[in-house]
């Protein structure tokens, strides 16, 4: 949802006054929190298609039923409901299912005609139901709400062949307990679909007195204060897949939109002759406050983001939804897949009106693309102000705010700057939670996985025989590739895993279960031997589970972002790169891990917690995590195009799973001579 001013206005009356819509559901105290149906058919949910759920988030306030309904729609940016948006008249860009982006007509795929799609606010125990309508003819798709743990609800993660058929042009009702407060997302986990406009924010918010900082820390935590970063292109992105070999626009993104607003830059920026009449982004703030911030990186591509505020540091105080100690930084960088929560101390304004650029530029390929993004940050003036533009001069890729005290830098060396942290120089909170959890991070591991992954490089004079059909992308030239983790490239099957009740069932593989086509690999390169299958490792509830994640793509400027479904994870090491232009064999980091590199973590001394983690390139990270949650959970590069060529698996974990809901769509091959 792009956050203009109307819409600001409507939040903050939302939060203030009366409520938006007129239904209040609230949840009796006991209701069957694995099988809820019936609950929710006693409560009339059935009948409704909104409840009101914005609200400051009380102690011992009844939860709410969240209810919303989705529509996922074929759509046009900058189309006929936009006006002379495009020709400067910035009112039209904010009339009614107007979705501007940066000015430029193209096919999106939307959700409720809006961009980035309905944003999600509810209190921690409220249960969230989404009606999802699918328009699109002939596109299946499936919602994931990324970061929520499902510890209730597994049938609901919305990952296509792993819990859950498609939902073709039919109907779907997503329900699940929220368990976890935080910052998280949704979107699409289907195709191509996320790059193409459905996703969105979902922010679960708890009462002051029962977060574990100081009640003074911040002032305000305002839902329009919520920041969606996304990449952008100018055509759909099945245009740029598989890819094409020269032909603009290969695989790269053109730019960068926040909250689904920009301007469309061309070079590196350092003239200003962009159209100032077209809208930013603009975050409206009060002088001498202190507000919390959230930030959502629903990148696509293969691109991290700096984020920062002109003359404000900002104070990070949560990552992946989980709360760490505070750390004062000025210059945040995000992958896809992060969130990360902020406060800011807003000055003595010397003015009224004062205003701040917020910048956001591309790392990598995206910093030699000249790919970067404007918001404000404008103080003392009302909601409804459009078109403020700060006084001070634009920073741009060339000449950028300035850096002192940066965050998640790539490759940085951790525990030996200052002035550049990484992620394992966060540090959990200690609380009750933590310490009934000390033996995840402390404990020598059940299982320990080294998982290096990378692309296997097709041959093209022969990859395009007659007959032979395996995924691929093109990314440039003759280059023919495809994902892989631990030298397999995921397959989804036909019919999903979660249906199954025995992974003796299920037509899967795994490094110790290779399907006889499948050669053996050699770990010391990127270009291992070819293996397409359903890569399942079946974990034991309870189990105590190390990854070590090893960069051996052979990229020099792109790092990968791992994404776990049903889990928070402890960042236990994260390293820099390999002299190697492949990355660490498997055999140094098995030397490396011997060596206790993550002996320093203690009970009082106690890791960050995600769900997602970026791999620094050619180097590698230790991730560990209780498997207390059964069920059938993906883990996946959280760039489309990797995770849509392979790069990716799934954990079987045993255990008792709550019940089917009643009327779950089934699917599958269908052979009536087999």
């Amino acid at each position: 949802m792009c956050f203009n001013g109307k819409t600001l206005l409507l939040l903050a009356t939302l939060t203030i006054s009366t409520p938006a819509f007129s239904t209040i559901i609230e949840l009796p105290t006991s209701y069957n929190r694995t099988s809820p149906w019936d609950d929710l058919i006693e409560l009339g949910v059935a009948n409704y298609t909104e409840t009101d759920c914005i609200r400051t988030c009380v102690a011992d306030e009844a939860p709410r039923v969240c209810l919303y309904t989705f529509v996922l729609e074929m759509y046009a940016a900058m189309g006929t409901a936009c006006g002379d948006c495009a020709d400067g008249v910035m009112a039209d860009c904010f009339q009614p299912q107007c979705i501007p982006t940066d000015s430029f007509q193209r096919e999106v795929m939307s959700v409720n005609r809006q961009f980035p799609g309905p944003p999600i606010n509810v209190c921690k125990n409220d249960m969230i139901v989404v009606n999802v309508e699918n328009q699109m003819a002939g596109t299946g798709s499936t919602l994931h709400w990324h970061g929520m743990l499902q510890k209730n609800s597994p049938w609901m993660d919305g990952v296509p062949y792993v819990t859950q058929c498609p939902i073709g042009g039919t109907t779907f009702r997503y329900a699940f307990p929220v368990e976890e407060s935080g910052t998280f997302m949704w979107h699409s986990h289907t195709g191509l679909h996320r790059p193409n406009g459905q996703y969105g924010a979902l922010v679960v918010r708890e009462p002051r007195s029962e977060e574990p900082w100081s009640e003074d820390l911040y002032d305000h935590d305002l839902p329009e204060h919520t920041i969606v970063l996304s990449d952008w292109m100018h055509d759909t992105s099945e245009m740029y897949f598989p890819g094409l070999p020269s032909r603009k626009p290969g695989t790269a993104p053109t730019t960068i939109l926040i909250n689904g607003l920009g301007w469309y830059l061309y070079g590196d920026g350092s003239d200003d002759s962009i159209n100032a009449s077209l809208p930013v982004s603009t975050f409206h703030v009060q002088e001498n406050s202190r507000y919390r911030f959230r930030v959502i990186n629903a990148n696509s591509q293969v691109c991290s983001y700096v984020f920062q505020i002109q003359d404000h540091n900002m104070t990070l105080i949560a990552t992946d939804g989980q709360p760490i100690k505070p750390v004062v930084v000025d210059s945040l960088v995000s992958y896809a897949g992060e969130r990360y929560d902020f406060v800011i101390e807003t000055k003595n304004a010397s003015s009224e009106g004062s205003a701040f650029w917020i910048h956001v530029r591309g790392l990598g390929l995206c910093a030699t693309n000249y790919m970067d993004q404007y918001a404000v940050l404008s103080y003392n003036t009302n909601v409804t102000e459009l078109g403020i533009i700060p006084t001070a001069t634009r920073p741009t890729i060339a000449d950028p705010l300035t850096m002192s005290v940066v965050f998640n830098y790539p490759n940085t060396t951790c525990g030996e700057s200052s002035e550049y942290l990484c992620v394992t120089d966060l540090r959990t909170i200690e609380d009750a939670t933590t310490t009934d959890n000390s033996s995840i991070w402390t404990a020598e591991p059940d299982v320990r996985m080294f998982l290096p992954f990378g692309f296997h490089y097709f041959d093209a004079e022969t990859f395009h025989l007659q007959g032979d059909y395996k995924g691929y992308q093109n990314n440039k030239g003759s280059s023919i590739r495809a994902g892989t983790m631990n030298n397999l490239s995921f397959a989804f099957p036909s019919e999903p895993l979660i249906f199954f009740d025995s992974p003796s069932d299920v037509d899967y593989c795994n490094v110790d279960n290779l399907p006889t086509d499948c050669q053996t690999s050699d770990n010391t390169t990127g270009s291992s031997s070819y293996c397409a299958c359903t890569d399942v490792v079946v974990l034991k509830e309870g189990d105590i589970v190390q990854l070590i994640l090893i960069d051996q793509s052979g990229e020099t400027d792109d790092s990968h972002p791992f994404h776990l479904h049903g889990f928070d994870f402890y960042v236990l090491y994260t390293s820099n790169s390999s002299s190697n232009e492949y990355g660490y064999t498997v055999a140094e980091v098995t030397e490396l891990v011997a060596s206790n590199l993550t002996s320093s973590w203690s009970d009082t001394n106690i890791p960050p917690t995600k769900d997602t983690i970026n791999v620094p390139t050619a180097g590698f990270a230790i991730i560990q995590f209780k498997a207390n949650n059964p069920g059938k959970w993906f883990f996946h590069c959280h760039y489309e195009w990797h995770a849509a060529t392979g790069m990716g698996m799934a954990f079987w974990v045993e255990g008792d799973m709550p019940p089917k809901p009643p009327g779950f769509p089934t699917c599958g091959n269908f052979d009536p001579l087999s």
